[in-house]
């Protein structure tokens, strides 16, 4: 798409010829591109697969009105923070199962004991968590 707008840096103008023509045609095509990317936009934040927990997140970071830099800014600590809670999701639940022995080992020796072999470690391991 062309653009009137965008004068040549090598020329000089001291004045121009006004058109409202011209102009009510600029403004018409300025709404198309306004429209288009409306409709990514749209297209973007209204995609279910860019909802965090059924929300849609996207919408609400874009109501902000935020900058370009801001929005790049995001994406750089969201990539970052992937990692770091991914591994969080990881720990918190190994530590859950250490709670769930801590509060019931009873269960947790019923649930997944093999009764054939007798193995001291298991007791050794539920005697220090009782501590």
């Amino acid at each position: 798409m062309a653009y009137p707008e965008k004068i040549p840096s090598n020329t000089n103008f001291n004045n121009f010829n006004f058109s409202f023509t011209q102009a009510s045609k600029q403004k018409d095509d300025l709404k198309t591109a306004l429209s288009k990317l409306d409709d990514r936009i749209n297209n973007i934040t209204s995609a279910e697969k860019f909802y965090v927990a059924d929300i849609p997140v996207l919408r609400s970071i874009l109501g902000l009105d935020p900058s370009k830099n801001e929005l790049k800014k995001l994406s750089k600590a969201l990539d970052r923070l992937a990692d770091l809670v991914d591994a969080q999701r990881n720990l918190r639940q190994k530590l859950q199962v250490h709670d769930v022995i801590d509060d019931d080992p009873n269960w947790f020796i019923q649930t997944f004991g093999d009764f054939e072999v007798q193995d001291d470690d298991i007791e050794q391991f539920l005697n220090e968590s009782m501590e």
